[in-house]
């Protein structure tokens, strides 16, 4: 028994010292960053020092090598780049020092060190070193060119000499250069098609002139298409009849009708399947009727869903039986059993929605919701113990690094470390890693680790009640249901702290720049600097969700729609389509990211409250008649 006792307490006393060391090595790092940061160094060598044994310690060496590439030997870049080719940094670190060697104009050492890049700068420098070097380009080198050129945006000025290089060797043919134009007028660059016309003969400067007269009013040209049946000529129809469906989906149906000699079978299809979904969009009675002649192999779910919208808008139950009947799968069950249950098929709408009751979703839940029946949320943890954690912990550095870069909050290079080992692990492995993220609070890589093998059912990870009292604090501050916090953070980011979209929108509930200044101003908050701070962004988010909702008489579909798809469309949409069922309402948002939106926020919000609660709400199907 004492000799068990002693096996104990040595085991406890290697973890604590194990803890204790990570803990000093941790600030040790933070420190050293910050004197490197502050050009001291003497300090950061000093602190660098003491680190060789930690696992971020080439992170250490990547930081300083980025901070003073200019100054470098190449051999030294060079060999920590062998040394640690298959780190996350290598790709940012060779990017900096072949930018710094293009700057110096080191061809040799340029051409020494290029890796194939995506960059179209570096592309066009390593063609220019090569050009240099070697006086002329190979056929895979030319081909390489010829696609940098052939795009219908201008290139960087990096570019310009090895452009010289294809216009002095005759590369670019009168074919190419009208190419060129064409993708140009597509692209909306005018300018640039008519700096290429310039030396064209006057046969191929007539196409383009017609291009451009396409691109700004398409039914000029469409009018009295009387080309011959050439390559030329069906792309321009082609381009035409789709920019022209855009506008006006009536007329483009017209001409498409009137040309039906220059389209091949397949162009045909395709092109009335375009031009059915914009005079769906575009609210056209003639949309039912063109939906329904869209070939069976172009059926597509955007055709689908166009025809069910029309046929939900117009209370055609009987055309959505049929429609849902008539499809080579089981798709959009819901609504099958929706019509079924209108047309007097009580019994077996009735099965068709205890079968969808059982799942853990949207449609699930408004199937229960019509039996009247609690929802089932079915949660299975994985229960993975901390031993089978730890071994793989153990079992890959990698791991090991990403934590460490995940505690120090330097997220984006902890994500590609971690997104190196998940490549090699197995399916128990992967389930075990989501764990283990989850057990570091590092709750985004666990939901997306966990998503990889389709595991949905461990709601503990999927659905964290993370930063409890952020949440609940400005809930209850905002008079808002925590869970519908919850639901939205967990679609917005998945509890990304640094996220950012290509819109601007950051953190953990996408809050934009200019909506925080309003909010702040608005509900004045005292100055927030940081938003991607969680804290700040939950208090931004949840004071926005309040004004979405005060905005919409606490109407919880509208206020959704709203934060994901805008206030003034959230009204137009509401206006459009007054006193409808709300789950109709819903399936008639015109965007289909805002569509899926309030189905998940709605959904997810479920899920948390059954997180915390036995006896979950029914979703905040709010009627849209009174907001």
């Amino acid at each position: 028994m004492i000799k068990k006792y002693l096996i104990l307490a040595l085991f406890l006393f290697i973890n604590n010292a194990t803890a204790s060391n990570l803990l000093e090595q941790r600030w040790q790092f933070e420190e050293a960053k910050k004197a490197l940061d502050g050009g001291n160094v003497v300090a950061f060598n000093a602190l660098s020092a003491q680190l060789k044994d930690y696992s971020l310690a080439d992170y250490l060496r990547y930081f300083y090598l980025k901070s003073y590439v200019d100054q470098q030997y190449p051999q030294t870049i060079k060999l920590f780049l062998n040394n640690n080719q298959n780190a996350p940094f290598a790709r940012s670190l060779r990017v900096i020092w072949l930018k710094s060697l293009a700057k110096q104009a080191d061809w040799d050492s340029f051409l020494n060190v290029y890796t194939p890049q995506k960059n179209t700068i570096l592309k066009c420098h390593f063609l220019t070193a090569y050009i240099k070097k070697y006086f002329r380009l190979n056929q895979e080198l030319l081909n390489s060119a010829k696609d940098l050129w052939l795009v219908g945006k201008s290139q960087p000025n990096a570019c310009d000499q090895v452009f010289n290089y294809l216009y002095t060797n005759n590369i670019i043919s009168p074919d190419l250069r009208l190419q060129r134009s064409i993708l140009a007028i597509k692209n909306g660059n005018s300018g640039l098609a008519g700096y290429l016309a310039k030396d064209l003969p006057i046969q191929e400067r007539r196409w383009i002139w017609r291009w451009k007269v396409v691109y700004q009013n398409p039914a000029k040209v469409l009018r009295n298409f009387r080309y011959k049946n050439t390559k030329y000529a069906r792309e321009l129809l082609v381009y035409g009849l789709r920019r022209l469906a855009a506008k006006d989906a009536e007329l483009a149906y017209e001409y498409w009708k009137s040309y039906q000699n220059y389209l091949t079978l397949k162009e045909k299809d395709e092109l009335l399947s375009y031009i059915a979904l914009k005079a769906a969009s575009q609210k056209h009675f003639k949309a039912e009727l063109l939906l329904e002649q869209v070939d069976n192999e172009l059926m597509t779910e955007k055709v689908i869903l166009a025809r069910l919208q029309i046929y939900l808008l117009k209370k055609n139950w009987q055309a959505i039986v049929k429609l849902i009947e008539s499809l080579p799968v089981a798709k959009h069950e819901y609504w099958y059993a929706r019509a079924l249950e209108k047309v007097g098929n009580h019994q077996k709408a009735k099965r068709i929605y205890k079968k969808l009751a059982k799942n853990r979703d949207y449609y699930g839940f408004l199937a229960a919701d019509r039996l009247g029946q609690a929802y089932q949320f079915n949660s299975q943890p994985l229960n993975i113990s901390k031993k089978v954690q730890t071994e793989l912990l153990n079992k890959y550095r990698g791991l090991q690094r990403a934590r460490e870069l995940y505690f120090l909050k330097f997220n984006y290079f902890a994500r590609l470390e971690w997104n190196k080992v998940l490549a090699k692990l197995t399916t128990e492995e992967i389930k075990t890693a989501a764990t283990l993220a989850n057990s570091w609070g590092w709750h985004n890589r666990a939901i997306v680790t966990l998503a990889k093998v389709q595991y949905w059912d461990d709601l503990e990870i999927r659905f964290p009640l993370a930063f409890y009292d952020d949440v609940i604090g400005n809930a209850e501050i905002q008079n808002l249901d925590y869970s519908y916090v919850y639901g939205v953070i967990r679609q917005e980011s998945i509890f990304q702290i640094d996220a950012r979209s290509r819109s601007g929108a950051n953190g953990l509930m996408q809050v934009m720049p200019a909506t925080a200044k309003y909010i702040i101003r608005r509900q004045k908050f005292n100055d927030i600097d940081d938003v991607l701070l969680p804290a700040n962004n939950i208090k931004l988010g949840s004071a926005y969700l309040r004004m979405m909702l005060n905005m919409f008489n606490n109407n919880h579909i509208l206020a959704t729609a709203a934060y994901n798809g805008g206030p003034t469309n959230a009204k137009r949409w509401a206006k459009a389509h007054p006193c409808v069922a709300p789950d109709i309402w819903v399936e008639l948002i015109p965007f289909s990211q805002t569509r899926k939106y309030v189905k998940r926020v709605l959904s997810y919000a479920a899920m948390f409250e059954s997180r915390m609660v036995d006896k979950v709400k029914p979703m905040k199907m709010d009627p849209i008649c009174h907001y």
